[in-house]
């Protein structure tokens, strides 16, 4: 009898352990809890009449020259920083103005940033605390001490969501996706409307911590970055790269940076990687060699979240990967601007998958193990965080906190509902995809969202035929 009640508790323990870690599948990696700003206490009372006042964080910045960044008529994008002081004003559960002492306030360099976006009326910027000789690590609006953020004006995103959305849904099922924060923007004494303050991907405490190693060792953790190969600073070539699989993009090495990565951790850096790429580009039954390499639910989770939202850069540009020297590469979700139909040149219709034709992915995508990963990522988090219910209530909590900041900033940017003197640099296109109302762009959100949804819940099993093999043998003779 005290056998059989020893066997009992040993089966009652192992079935304890076993729901446990199926629970904790879908956020193995992730944070514990997701600051969102838009559950702040909103300040009590009126706002101080016969002055600006808001209760979101004022972020002021005084330029000592020409901001640079500009496109160029004659091509080519300068990459040079303006001087600059930028400042902070936030007390918490106060009306916010700029009578008040700044909780921040440090010498700074800045710059345009993006790349379609810097054609906007409503410029992002990249901001770095301290000067070219010396960093300054600040902690902005709550989020974790770096020199680096980016400062992110929504425009042609006429909801002004898509990116806190994003971010705010990642940020609960990944281990790291950059943390944001809106604010109202002053720049030289003149109101730019609302921003988003983004942390930049970098490696560093509260963002990606990786394990550093000496300066005459070769081994190294790494950071890097998908995107257009004009621009890359430190291209690495690695076997996607010579072998002309990566299309117009390429990989840029982003830590080690370049002051500090020796010749010897790059190509350290560039083997490992070539070594990853071989076993995801190998043809036949040794693909699945590059699970030991690769987090397949990270992957699969970022699959998913920039899928859902229709991401359709996910994968190829703007696209981050990272490696702990100890652990295995995951991904960074960034810039959602374009999605759920937002893309500026043409219209989706909340069907196809666009990730399966990028590199990495496009391979991943033939294996069965990951398919099935992102099948189950799918089908769990669309009961929640990926649910209708719960994202229109995050979209309509989240346009409800930001109250009459939304009619500031279209005081000076409302002319975009006006569909009269419509350009290619401003506006949708075909010009029927642009909104009249931000009420109609808030709608339109909602509305792909839900269709979006409903098109993956009856083709997200689909994916099986990518890892097919007779799909794939045929494939390979071509």
């Amino acid at each position: 009898m005290r056998l059989r009640s020893k066997r009992i508790y040993v089966v009652i323990i192992v079935l304890i352990v076993v729901t446990a870690a199926g629970a904790d599948r879908i956020r193995r990696t992730g944070p514990a809890q997701r600051y969102l700003q838009h559950q702040e206490k909103l300040p009590a009372g009126e706002p101080p009449a016969g002055e600006f006042a808001t209760h979101l964080p004022i972020l002021t910045i005084q330029a000592k020259e020409a901001i640079p960044g500009e496109y160029r008529a004659e091509g080519g994008v300068p990459e040079a920083y303006a001087v600059c002081r930028a400042a902070v004003y936030q007390e918490e559960n106060q009306w916010n103005t700029l009578l008040a002492d700044a909780v921040v306030e440090e010498e700074a360099r800045i710059r345009i940033r993006g790349n379609s976006s810097r054609w906007f009326d409503k410029k992002s910027y990249l901001l770095k605390f301290g000067t070219a000789q010396e960093k300054i690590k600040v902690s902005v609006m709550g989020m974790n001490p770096s020199d680096k953020w980016v400062l992110y004006g929504p425009f042609l995103d006429r909801t002004l969501l898509r990116n806190y959305l994003c971010y705010s849904v990642a940020g609960q099922i990944m281990e790291y996706a950059p943390q944001a924060r809106y604010c109202e923007l002053f720049l030289n004494g003149e109101y730019q409307g609302l921003y988003l303050v983004v942390e930049a991907v970098s490696v560093e405490e509260g963002r990606l911590a990786l394990r550093k190693t000496g300066a005459k060792n070769p081994v190294s953790s790494w950071l890097v970055r998908w995107d257009r190969d004009s621009k890359s600073d430190n291209r690495l070539d690695n076997f996607v790269y010579y072998t002309y699989q990566g299309g117009v993009s390429s990989l840029d090495l982003l830590y080690p940076g370049q002051d500090t990565c020796t010749p010897e951790k790059k190509a350290f850096i560039e083997s490992e990687i070539s070594a990853i790429e071989r076993a995801l580009y190998m043809q036949g039954g040794g693909r699945s060699e590059y699970a030991a390499h690769i987090d397949v639910t990270a992957f699969a989770q970022y699959f998913v979240i920039n899928e859902f939202f229709e991401n359709i850069d996910a994968g190829r540009f703007s696209t981050y990967y990272y490696k702990d020297v100890r652990g295995k590469v995951k991904p960074v979700v960034w810039d959602f601007n374009n999605g759920n139909d937002n893309y500026i040149h043409f219209e989706t219709d909340g069907g196809g998958f666009s990730m399966v034709q990028s590199p990495w992915i496009g391979e991943m995508i033939k294996d069965r193990q990951f398919v099935e990963e992102v099948i189950f990522q799918y089908t769990t988090l669309r009961k929640e965080l990926l649910s209708d219910a719960y994202l229109d209530q995050l979209i309509d909590d989240t346009a409800a906190y930001l109250g009459d900041t939304v009619s500031r900033n279209y005081e000076k940017y409302g002319y975009v509902f006006s569909l009269q003197n419509v350009d290619s640099y401003n506006y949708l296109f075909p010009v029927e995809r642009n909104y009249t109302s931000y009420e109609e762009a808030v709608q339109q959100l909602k509305d792909q969202i839900h269709l979006r949804g409903r098109w993956l819940d009856r083709n997200i099993e689909t994916l099986l035929q990518y890892c097919s093999d007779s799909r794939n043998a045929l494939e390979a003779t071509y």
